[in-house]
């Protein structure tokens, strides 16, 4: 039997056993930050005014300021989803001007 001291088995089933539950929460926390978005475009809907909307939408400047920070610095794969919503809100100021008479009509939807 050969024996190497840089290949472990028990070692490497592991590591990759922990890797595997990390996919699994970061899929799990995916799935609840996208209701979380989903939501907060519900509850723009409803404001009357952009005045009215602007504590949803410093929410999700927090959100898409760090979905893109996993997606760009950390090359983390988001699901398509949040990937539109952080491409869609990339100049936040701007886009919460455009999009938010979209949101209200409907014509732009999470």
């Amino acid at each position: 039997m050969i024996k190497d001291s840089f290949i472990n088995i028990q070692e490497i089933e592991i590591e990759l056993k922990t890797m595997l539950e990390v996919a699994e929460n970061f899929s799990i926390k995916f799935a609840l930050m996208s209701q979380q978005v989903g939501y907060t475009f519900s509850q723009l809907k409803n404001c009357k005014t952009y005045e009215d909307a602007d504590y949803y939408f410093q929410y999700l400047d927090i959100i898409q300021g760090n979905l893109a920070r996993l997606s760009y610095q950390y090359n983390i794969g988001l699901p398509e989803r949040l990937m539109r919503f952080v491409h869609d809100f990339d100049n936040f100021e701007e886009a919460k001007k455009y999009y938010f008479p979209k949101i209200k009509s409907g014509e732009y939807s999470f």
